[in-house]
């Protein structure tokens, strides 16, 4: 049995984005293996501070407000940051303060920082405690942004020189990772998963089916056409939405669904508002049975990510027996769990996600043959339970982190 300590800005209730949803299912099913977790995360002064939950221990800290102290010694290139710079008080804050809670409780036989976001309190602990190291990343500054903060990229790095290994989560981060020098012999990529039992074709209801399809106005020949994302330039929702006349030119019953918040919010609605009827943009958020069914309502899934790791929607549209059209191009985790026609059992079409055109093509695609799409939807159910699951992503992280631990006796 190990003991294992994980630093991660996101965890239940706590969830933003993909790093939650993986720092949740990774622990569980590490310790449903009898292993011992421990979650420092970032608290906001009503949660717990100390819970145990599913056999997961975690430790909340509340950052403490320390601009006045720390303001002098900034530069200028920290000063850039803006109005940023709060957040990075904060992040510190916890950061130093979820390292001296490892240290009260400890010994553990490993630390693990998911992402930059955790790196400074897990190499404070490398250094203090003398534990070993895993810098597991689920993206990087230089893709996530068009004008990267070379301060974050400085530490990305850092971490990636200084951890014992590093986990990430596609191939094509790994290339990436490797690009920016460090060792490729030290970079392991391991999948995550999706819960095939939840996010299940057995778990739709045909009264929450017909709901959504009044609250959208979808008429049963229509095409429903599902995006699920943050409404951020690196989601390709912009090109999508300029996708949609050539797709209605040769589908008119196609509508197009998009959930999600984020900046591009007001110009999404503005440019779905020519398009009238063909175009929903919901921003509210979707607890895990909305999210199910808006999966199962839509007959594909269209996520023309610019940059995207991994891509959990990937993966849990996979699941829901849906085909998607994938961006592939640059960095792309969605072209290693989508795969094309011109593979032995296709789950979708890569497309050029810069290219409005490229997309309405994918779209089209997919759309000309119905039988072939749920053939193809199939597939990527049969690839989910066969790849992107819990058990096995559990089992070959273990791996990997006894392969550290044993390493560093």
């Amino acid at each position: 049995m190990m003991k294992i300590a994980y630093f991660s800005l996101e965890f239940p209730p706590r969830v933003f984005g993909g790093l939650g949803v993986y720092a949740d299912s990774i622990s569980r099913e590490i310790a449903s293996l009898g292993h011992k977790i421990s979650v420092f995360t970032l608290g906001d002064g009503d949660l717990r501070r100390r819970q145990t939950r599913r056999g997961i221990s975690i430790f909340r800290e509340t950052a403490l407000p320390m601009r006045d102290g720390w303001e002098p010694f900034l530069s200028a290139r920290t000063h850039a940051w803006g109005e940023g710079v709060d957040f990075l008080h904060d992040l510190m804050s916890y950061n130093q303060l979820a390292a001296a809670s490892l240290r009260e409780r400890g010994p553990f036989d490993l630390c693990v920082a998911h992402d930059w976001l955790g790196l400074p309190g897990a190499m404070a602990a490398k250094r203090s405690e003398g534990m070993p190291l895993i810098y597991h990343v689920h993206s990087l500054e230089v893709g996530r942004e068009t004008a990267p903060n070379r301060q974050i990229v400085d530490l990305e790095v850092k971490g990636g020189a200084i951890a014992d290994g590093v986990i990430t989560v596609s191939l094509a981060m790994r290339e990436q990772l490797a690009s920016l020098g460090i060792p490729k012999e030290k970079i392991e990529v391991c999948y995550h998963g999706v819960e095939t039992d939840v996010f299940s074709p057995s778990k739709i209801k045909a009264k929450r089916i017909e709901e959504l399809r009044e609250r959208y106005s979808i008429g049963e020949e229509d095409e429903v056409i599902l995006f699920v994302g943050r409404l951020e330039p690196v989601k390709g929702v912009i090109p999508l939405l300029e996708a949609m006349p050539e797709v209605l030119a040769e589908h008119p019953r196609a509508k197009l669904i998009v959930v999600g918040r984020g900046t591009l919010e007001d110009r999404v609605r503005a440019m779905a508002e020519p398009l009238g009827e063909s175009v929903k943009v919901v921003s509210d958020f979707l607890d895990l049975d909305a999210k199910i069914h808006h999966y199962a309502l839509a007959d594909l899934c269209v996520f023309p990510s610019l940059y995207e790791p991994f891509g959990i929607v990937g993966v849990e549209a996979a699941a829901m027996e849906r085909p998607a059209v994938v961006g592939a191009s640059g960095v792309s985790g969605l072209r290693e769990i989508v795969d094309d026609p011109s593979s032995e059992r296709p789950t979708g079409v890569h497309v050029n996600p810069h290219e409005p055109g490229d997309i309405a093509w994918g779209i089209k695609l997919v759309l000309e043959d119905p039988e072939r799409m749920r053939e193809w939807g199939r597939n990527g159910r049969a690839k989910c339970l066969d790849l992107f699951n819990w058990p096995r992503a559990a089992k070959e992280t273990l791996e990997i982190y006894e392969r550290v631990v044993s390493s560093r006796r």
